[in-house]
């Protein structure tokens, strides 16, 4: 298709080089063509003029010879031939004087001639760097018509791609709305599924409790059963067994507080873990801040605190101190363990999931 083209396009702009130079042909002949036609007139005129020129040359030379040898033989001349002669010799003169404007003429169409002789070779000149110019402008023409199909090539199959794209991503929407749905759906499902969830741990909360309850009041009625048993009982008791029974009772009798001693805001969300160190008052809390903090409570009725750990990724589910009293523990609902230096509250140790 592109050799066809490319066939076409040549024998066009040959064609096309042909009927120009036929019209400057026609324009230029136009324009000289008075006098050309002059010029040959003139130079007709001149060959026929030089002719008879030279037939009367002749002629004059013959009347010449013929009038020295009448007056050679008769010695005297009646005056006939010398006014023939003489009328030759003015025709002939006047025949020199028309010859001598012709040549004049000839010479100033000839430089005209010349002239437009230059003239013509300039706009040759002209018209072949014009013809170069135009075959290297069809040069590049036939190159961009070649640029120009292969663009269009081009952007067909871009097109052509293109659509594929579109219909791929209408198919990949199509697909997104399916799976949306049925994401849609599975969160549906999820919520449903944690608010039963919900229901069933509260559920069992409240059932925890109730059991808790139960279990309080039984040991509760059994204590009260035990000390009545026991102050109805008149037996000595050893000073051992007496301390053995007040501090039992002492237990019993913190075990189930009934007032608040001091109540103060420990985390800025819920309080999962709360410990006591085992050699000073300083009670250690973890909530869902994902904070460890020590709190000191040496000051009668009075809570400050002391410090706090952090480090964790996650809420603090349980704390623990050491026997020392130097190290605490800590566990996160991100199943890593941490502890912390108590004097320092640095973190020491980390051990992941």
């Amino acid at each position: 298709m592109a050799a066809a083209n490319v066939n076409m396009s040549d024998s066009d702009w040959k064609k096309s080089i042909i009927l120009r130079l036929q019209n400057r042909n026609k324009l230029q002949c136009y324009c000289f063509q008075d006098l050309i036609a002059l010029h040959n007139r003139l130079f007709d005129s001149s060959n026929a003029l030089r002719g008879e020129n030279l037939h009367l040359t002749i002629q004059y030379e013959k009347l010449r010879q013929e009038n020295f040898e009448l007056q050679h033989r008769s010695g005297q001349s009646d005056g006939k031939p010398n006014e023939k002669i003489q009328a030759l010799e003015q025709k002939l003169l006047h025949q020199q004087e028309e010859l001598t404007e012709l040549h004049r003429r000839k010479g100033e169409n000839a430089q005209q001639l010349i002239d437009l002789n230059n003239k013509l070779q300039e706009k040759e000149k002209q018209l072949l760097s014009l013809e170069v110019s135009l075959a290297e402008s069809m040069a590049v023409n036939t190159t961009l018509r070649a640029e120009i199909q292969m663009y269009q090539n081009s952007i067909k199959e871009l097109e052509n791609l293109n659509q594929m794209l579109k219909d791929e991503h209408q198919a990949l929407q199509l697909a997104f709305a399916s799976l949306e749905e049925k994401l849609r759906k599975a969160q549906d499902e999820n919520r449903s599924l944690v608010d039963r969830l919900i229901r069933y741990k509260s559920k069992d909360a409240d059932k925890m409790n109730e059991e808790n309850e139960n279990f309080v009041r039984k040991k509760q009625a059994k204590l009260q059963k035990e000390l009545e048993e026991a102050a109805k009982d008149t037996r000595a008791i050893s000073p051992d067994r007496m301390k053995d029974a007040g501090a039992a009772g002492a237990i019993f009798a913190t075990s189930v507080p009934s007032r608040v001693i001091l109540k103060f805001d420990a985390h800025d969300g819920d309080v999962n873990a709360v410990k006591w160190s085992p050699v000073d008052r300083i009670l250690a809390t973890g909530g869902a801040d994902r904070r460890v903090k020590l709190w000191d409570l040496s000051k009668g009725g009075q809570c400050d605190c002391k410090g706090m750990l952090v480090g964790s990724n996650a809420g603090v589910m349980s704390v623990d101190f050491d026997s020392t009293g130097t190290l605490i523990l800590g566990a996160s609902s991100d199943f890593a363990s941490r502890v912390w230096t108590v004097g320092d509250q640095r973190l020491r140790v980390l051990k992941p999931p």
